[in-house]
């Protein structure tokens, strides 16, 4: 197992140093990117370094293995406040069956906001006439699956409906109308993958991921995907591995992640969460995909510990830095097991 962690990190090192020269360039080469924006308070006050999570259910929409130690019946609400007066909700909940596993169903919810549409009118002074382009959002919904295959090393998996509506609308041939009410709009199935193992080393431990796994979409002419996500990450808490003497009430976990996305280049996101006795958390991080699209890399966070919401009650809250033009996105995330 030794092996394993040391070609797993020795991956890492080189994903992280490729040049920027050697890497293709992606951007814009996927659809129903709702998908991408991440779905907990905890996970992005890490800057998304987060497939190592366990017992939070939260995991279903960053690496699913981590249901695999789900405990009990648990239940998961996240609001995102997401950039140009968009917003994204997540949800799910979760039932642990004991020998036969961790079953989860989980729902996101994209609100893309109020559209405007207009159509050709020649009796309207302008031109034109204001008219209702119907339903905008985005939509995933999912069933999931962990397993804790031995004590240390589990795996989970899950399978989702996407859809995307953009509307309706008018098409015209010429000055000639042809069709009314066309809908815009397209659904797919996808799914994910992935693994949890605690090395025995200390405690580190390696974890993998693969989201939005799904073949090639076609709308009228143009074929895309969606947004495949391909992650690979050690974490381990620093107060353990350092000759450090903090004792149990505390620790720093820090995780390291590398990130292949299907339209964007290799990046990395580096967390920090320091916690005491489990009760209060402060988190940090950085991904290097925002910064190199200049918007900005930095995540901040925090999270308290409900002992009023069943046996592992919590609420998060995040803060992330998408620059001066896009400004800043602020999460909350509630849940608990029960």
């Amino acid at each position: 197992m030794r092996k394993i962690f040391c070609v797993s990190l020795l991956l890492m090192i080189i994903l992280a140093s490729l040049p920027a020269t050697a890497k293709m360039k992606k951007l814009g080469q996927a659809g129903m990117t709702f998908l991408s924006v991440g779905g907990s308070a905890r996970a992005t006050g890490m800057a998304e370094a987060f497939t190592f999570a366990k017992n939070d259910l939260a995991s279903v929409f960053y690496n699913p293995a981590g249901l695999a130690s789900v405990q009990n019946r648990a239940f998961f609400f996240n609001y995102t406040d997401w950039i140009a007066d968009m917003s994204v909700a997540n949800a799910a909940v979760a039932w642990n069956t004991g020998a036969y596993g961790v079953f989860s169903l989980h729902t996101q919810m994209m609100n893309y906001g109020d559209f405007h549409g207009t159509a050709i009118s020649e009796a309207d002074p302008r031109g034109y006439t204001d008219v209702d382009v119907g339903d905008v959002a985005g939509l995933a919904l999912g069933l999931g699956y962990g397993y804790q295959m031995t004590d240390k090393f589990g795996l989970g998996g899950s399978i989702k409906y996407v859809n995307q509506k953009l509307g309706s609308n008018d098409t015209y041939m010429g000055d000639a109308l042809e069709k009314t009410g066309k809908q815009n709009k397209i659904g797919t199935v996808a799914f994910d993958f992935g693994t949890i193992y605690e090395t025995g080393i200390r405690s580190v431990v390696l974890a993998m991921s693969i989201r939005n796994y799904s073949g090639q979409q076609l709308y009228e002419n143009e074929e895309f995907g969606i947004p495949q996500t391909y992650k690979i990450g050690v974490s381990a808490n620093l107060f353990e591995l350092l000759p450090l003497s903090m004792g149990s009430d505390h620790s720093a976990m820090l995780s390291l992640e590398g990130v292949d996305m299907v339209d964007h280049t290799e990046f990395m996101n580096y967390g920090l969460e320091y916690s005491y006795m489990e009760k209060f958390s402060l988190r940090g991080g950085w991904s290097t995909q925002r910064r190199e699209d200049g918007i900005g890399g930095l995540s901040l966070g925090a999270g308290i510990k409900l002992g009023s919401v069943g046996t592992n009650g919590r609420l998060d809250f995040s803060y992330s830095d998408f620059g001066s033009v896009l400004g800043s996105v602020m999460r909350v995330s509630i849940g608990g097991s029960f």
